[in-house]
């Protein structure tokens, strides 16, 4: 029987706000650029899931840190680092989800949609930045890191 975990909770909750975020944005830009209303509404639900999601993600995260942190097989000050930069892009994820949500009770307010779709594209971009740096942890000892390194081999970081 598998026992579920923050690490396992985070690692199944994390890709709701980078997919959502990074689509609905990308879409929602689509469909202004086009002129088609329906796809810039679409981005704005894409932003709002993505905004509803930004809670549990960084909140498993800050519960699985200090015991992946632990390991052995983990850089040291990565997981800090990822969650200084998730800190950083959990505002501006759920900010764009809040005026999305917003928006789309403001339906015929385009500039106000608009502001919200260029608020996501920030948005994106520091979830982008809190994923690569996620995508520095190795989560178990037969991992590779993004070089890959295998897990087992001892890490250092530059000035650290």
């Amino acid at each position: 029987m598998m026992t579920v975990s923050w690490e396992h909770l985070h690692i199944l909750s994390h890709s709701f706000p980078i997919v959502l975020a990074a689509s609905g944005s990308a879409v929602g830009l689509y469909g202004w650029a086009r002129d088609r209303e329906p796809l810039e509404l679409w981005g704005l639900v894409a932003l709002v899931i993505a905004g509803a999601f930004v809670a549990p993600a960084y909140l498993t995260g800050l519960a699985a840190a200090d015991v992946v942190a632990d390991r052995t097989f983990v850089r040291p000050g990565i997981v800090q680092t990822h969650r200084f930069w998730a800190t950083w892009a959990a505002v501006p994820a759920f900010t764009a989800g809040a005026l999305a949500a917003f928006a789309l009770h403001e339906r015929d307010d385009r500039r106000l949609r608009r502001f919200a779709l260029l608020v996501g594209v920030f948005a994106t971009f520091m979830v982008g930045i809190a994923a690569w740096q996620g995508s520095k942890i190795i989560h178990g000892p037969n991992e590779t890191d993004s070089a890959g390194v295998p897990a087992t081999t001892v890490h250092t970081t530059a000035g650290g």
